[in-house]
């Protein structure tokens, strides 16, 4: 009987033992929308056992471990892990995963899953754009974003807006990429990064289509935060930046300054202007009013700056409404001394009130009405001297001398000369008035989704009225201060009457865009095969009081098919016209093709490959339009002039041959002028690998852009009208332009990500470069004698110039018996196999150009292109981070590279304009001094504009390569814990940097300033400490 009972006891664990090995287990896949994931991987962990969800989402799988547990992955969704413990049946729900490819990607005109789109669609994540402390929305993104070029130009308060490029230059006309917000034309720099939900760039073809006429410089699409439903909740956020000057320029004092004057005039054959006396009391700056000693940049510079940026904003919802409330203020300081006794603030400054209301009604299940409105209220303040485009008292900094006046004189009058261009400083900022221009801004936009899938399944119907209005206004205090020249010899000479405090106002000209949106969209999974459509009409017109109207009108449609989701096609068309063309020339036809394939959802890869758990492959090819021609406008009309009386001649008739102004015939319309087209080509590749810890996304791009809009250069003048080369006539005269230009552009853009979690120790690296390269096929030129002379087959924006070969040292002149320069007529000659200048008498240590033709003789046909282009060829990004426990941490590096920029005049000549000098001009050639002769770093001395060594050359062009540590974020988000006694949800403190480290080979100046002679307003380095709190 015990025999019996061991071997049934026996029996039964086998047995067990068995069925736990071969136990089979069904279950079904979907997400958390109910919708079934066909294709998921459902793997028994540990193992190479496997199965893949079927049309149904079901799936079938013989387990072989004693305690399974089974891992279930799926692309864009949340990996899973699911412990069997004697279910048979398991139903699985994956959470999609925002970090992989199941977000949606904004594209033109709606929303696609990442995992269907085709075309080069980048993407910046809102919190990114957050750690910028930048008050300027088109400064945060350097560096974030592959595709993108930023150059910001200058620093000044409210007008600090970065030239933006996508995928580098196409065009020689105007290459602003289109910016929609929400879908509508619109300012978007003064953005707060608060309010943003996405940040979208489209690169190609495939992305840019449907916006026709309008796309082919790339679009950037802006979504503001919406509601959600849920409770309230307010969030606060609040912040304080210290500027500085990135980079000041060095300037030498007064007792240097002096005695480089001397040198420059001896070295002209002029008497010195400056007596040893002089000299000593500028050494010794024992006397301030005869012989002043300014430092501009110290006086009337700040160290530092302020500016405070502070939001607040409530998001919630419930069945019926949906909110996004907000409400941001800005206030950044200019960086210019205040003077207590001025009675006004003379410092340039900009203030920022804005507020911004996205509300969403559910009016029944299948209607929803969207009401948007957005207001902005923006103060700009200047001194009262130059333009407003101009940055006019950095001019006086950079080109006063240092002794030019003493700011007081003895008596306490204000010190000056007569010179209108050279006034004080002081006086400028004290008592000359302010400018306040005012820019009142008004946005909104209604929306209507219905749904029609009573009349068809996944049929919806959705429709857009926009309408942006912006008024300008003006307040000047006007006043003119008594200045009186205390010269060097103590004499006094009134050289500025006062005038009185007045108050000027005015209104600038109002502007308003009207759009309107209406489309039909279809939606439908049709077991393995998905297929959307979209139908789309679309008008706008835009208003100023200053010009013509401009409007655009037409017709966009887009298709897609995805099969299992790996085999991905789509079109996409637009039919638009521009009404900047003559009007039987205004409408064109745009369209693109894409396809994708997704080989890591095939079952062969499944089954060997699995380090990489996510490939698609994918293409487009497009045709898209730009009708951004510059200031071109209606040129199919004929234009007539109104004769000035400079012109000196009118015409004569009656008894007294008496001369009257009358019209003439000006430039003759061209009706055949179109829009530019841009034949665009795209391959590309987006992957995951290591269970996504890595992703990589790498495209190819050409592009041949024709039909770019240019001035016949080539017609001879006997024809009676013609073109200058180099000269852009604005008389009204000359022939019109054509459609005769050509370029082609081509490049490669990536990004790389790693990003890993180790117990509660979390990291990330990632990084994106973009290398683009153009050259102009075609472009009317005069006939040049040489290919170096010609602007085809060089890049937009090439410098032209001479080739330096350094400076001219004794050897190249010839020498007398005494081993002196021997001079001819007064003027040292040159060596017979030395080629002669023709831009005047040279010595040594002047610049020696290259001969390029061999002729003997440095003229215009030795001038060719030199260096690189002024807009980067190649621009990258790297960035990473950490987090552990409540603190985290991300720093960003931005570079660009393969661009020069070219110097001149107060930038890096000496005594321009009779103004200073910098550090750099002790490097000079000295001709007194033959231990400067072979180390020389500058041409020797001139006390005016030299001929000869201020050509444009090789010497002044400058590399604009650069690395620059962009911006570093620490922050702490307090413990739950706290959170809890305070009632609110999160709360977080944080310091970041902006622009803190330049790595780089410019001299005096930011390797991204946009001024060849340095007149612009410095960029700002940044120290920003904040808190963000959510109730």
């Amino acid at each position: 009987m015990k025999k019996i009972l061991l071997i049934t006891l026996l029996l039964f664990i086998s047995l067990t033992q068995l069925f736990a090995q071969g136990k089979v287990i069904t279950g079904k896949v979907i997400d958390s929308d109910g919708e079934i994931l066909i294709g998921a991987n459902v793997m028994e962990k540990g193992t190479t056992n496997r199965a893949i969800t079927d049309p149904k989402g079901e799936f079938k799988l013989t387990l072989t471990g004693a305690s399974p547990v089974l891992q279930i992955s799926y692309v864009g969704y949340q990996t899973q892990e699911l412990p069997i413990k004697g279910q048979a049946i398991v139903h699985i729900t994956l959470n999609s995963d925002a970090t992989k490819l199941g977000e949606a990607v904004v594209v033109g005109y709606g929303t696609q899953k990442k995992a269907s789109v085709v075309g080069a669609i980048s993407q910046v994540k809102a919190e990114e754009l957050q750690q910028s402390s930048t008050p300027n929305l088109s400064n945060a993104i350097a560096g974030r974003v592959s595709g993108v070029v930023t150059i910001m130009g200058n620093g000044k308060p409210g007008s600090d807006n970065a030239e933006i490029y996508i995928r580098g230059m196409a065009t020689t006309n105007t290459t602003a990429p289109l910016v929609l917000v929400d879908g509508i034309e619109r300012e978007w720099r003064q953005i707060d990064p608060v309010d943003i939900e996405t940040f979208s760039v489209l690169k190609d073809a495939s992305a840019t289509a449907v916006y026709g006429v309008r796309g082919a410089n790339g679009v950037i699409l802006i979504t503001t935060k919406r509601g959600v439903k849920g409770r309230p909740v307010l969030s606060i956020s609040t912040q304080a930046a210290a500027q500085q000057s990135i980079r000041t320029p060095k300037y030498l004092d007064s007792y240097n300054f002096a005695l480089l004057t001397n040198e420059a005039l001896t070295n002209e054959g002029k008497p010195a202007e400056y007596s040893a006396s002089d000299l000593e009391h500028y050494r010794l700056n024992n006397s301030p009013y005869t012989h002043p000693n300014n430092d501009y940049y110290n006086d009337f510079v700040r160290d530092a700056s302020w500016q405070q940026m502070t939001n607040v904003n409530v998001r919630g919802g419930n069945e019926v409404l949906a909110y996004f409330i907000s409400a941001n203020h800005l206030h950044q300081e200019g960086i210019y001394k205040d003077f207590p006794n001025a009675q006004y603030n003379t410092n340039t400054n900009f203030e920022r009130y804005s507020f911004r209301s996205n509300l969403d009604f559910t009016v029944n299940p299948t209607l929803k009405i969207g009401v948007d409105l957005t207001g902005r209220f923006e103060v700009r303040k200047r001194p009262n001297f130059g333009d407003d485009n101009g940055e006019d008292l950095f001019d006086k900094l950079r080109r006063l001398p240092p002794n030019w006046a003493p700011y007081i004189n003895p008596d306490g009058t204000l010190g000056g000369r007569s010179d209108e261009s050279r006034l004080s400083p002081y006086a400028l900022l004290s008592q000359y008035g302010n400018r306040e221009r005012n820019t009142n801004v008004l946005e909104g936009a209604f929306t209507i989704k219905q749904d029609l899938g009573k009349i068809l399944k996944g049929l919806s119907f959705r429709s857009l009225i926009g309408f942006n209005s912006s008024y300008q206004s003006r307040r000047d205090i006007v006043e003119k201060a008594t200045m009186w020249e205390y010269n060097r010899f103590g004499s006094y000479i009134l050289n500025r009457n006062p005038t009185e405090i007045s108050i000027s106002t005015g209104k600038g000209p109002g502007r308003r865009r009207e759009s309107f949106e209406g489309a039909l969209n279809y939606n439908r999974t049709f077991g393995d095969h998905a297929v959307t459509a979209m139908v789309l009409y679309q008008q706008s017109q835009y208003f100023d009081e200053a010009k013509v109207p401009t409007g655009y009108l037409g017709w966009v449609g887009r298709a897609t098919y995805a099969y299992k989701n790996k085999y991905l096609f789509e079109v996409n068309a637009g039919y638009n016209g521009s009404k900047q063309f003559d009007p039987s020339r205004r409408y064109g036809f745009f369209p693109a093709v894409s396809a994708g394939w997704v080989p890591s959802e095939e079952r062969f890869w499944k089954d060997n490959i699995r380090f990489v758990n996510y490939l698609k492959i994918r293409g487009s090819y497009g045709e898209i339009g730009n009708d951004q021609i510059g200031n071109f406008n209606y040129l199919y009309e004929q234009r007539y002039l109104y004769v000035p009386d400079s012109d000196g001649w009118k015409y004569v008739w009656g008894e007294n041959a008496f001369g009257e102004r009358g019209i003439v015939e000006g430039q003759p319309g061209n009706a055949y002028v179109t829009w530019e087209r841009a034949k665009k080509s795209n391959i590309g590749f987006d992957a995951k690998m290591m269970d996504s810890k890595i992703s990589v996304t790498v495209d190819v791009f050409h592009e041949n852009r024709r039909d770019i809009l240019a001035i016949p250069y080539s017609v001879p003048l006997l024809f009676g009208m013609n073109n200058p080369q180099g000269t852009v006539r604005t008389d009204g005269q000359g022939l019109p332009p054509e459609n005769i230009g050509r370029v082609t552009n081509k490049g490669i853009d990536m990004e790389l990500g790693y990003s890993d979690k180790i117990g509660t120790f979390g990291y990330f690296i990632k990084g994106n470069f973009t290398y683009s390269r153009n050259v102009i096929d075609r472009i009317d030129e005069e006939g040049k004698k040489y290919d170096w002379q010609k602007i085809e087959g060089k890049q937009i924006g090439q410098h032209f110039g001479l080739t330096d070969m350094g400076l001219y040292s004794r050897n190249d002149f010839q020498l007398d018996g005494n081993g002196e320069l021997l001079l001819e007529g007064g003027f040292p000659v040159l060596k017979k196999d030395i080629a002669l200048p023709s831009y005047g008498v040279v010595y040594p240590g002047d610049i020696r150009y290259k001969d390029l033709n061999g002729d003997g003789i440095i003229d215009s046909y030795d001038v060719g292109a030199i260096g690189k282009g002024r807009v980067p060829q190649y621009i990258y990004g790297i960035s990473f981070g950490a987090n552990y426990a409540n603190f985290d941490i991300s720093v960003l590096f931005q570079g660009a590279g393969g661009a020069d920029m070219y110097f001149k005049e107060d930038a890096v000549w000496e005594f321009f304009a009779l103004g200073k000098v910098m550090e750099h001009h002790l490097g000079r050639y000295n001709p007194n001094d033959p231990s400067s002769w072979d180390k020389a770093t500058y041409p020797r001395l001139h006390p005016s504009e030299n001929t000869n060594n201020h050509q444009k050359s090789t010497y002044w062009l400058s590399s604009r390569n650069y690395l620059r540590l962009k911006n570093v974020e620490i922050g702490y988000n307090l413990p739950k814990s706290l959170l809890s006694r305070a009632r609110f949800s999160s709360a977080r403190i944080f310091v970041n940097g902006t622009n803190l480290i330049t790595w780089d080979k410019m001299l005096n100046w930011d390797p991204e300033s946009g001024s060849e002679t340095g007149n612009s307003y410095p960029q700002f380095r940044t120290w920003n400490l904040g808190a963000r709190i959510s109730l």
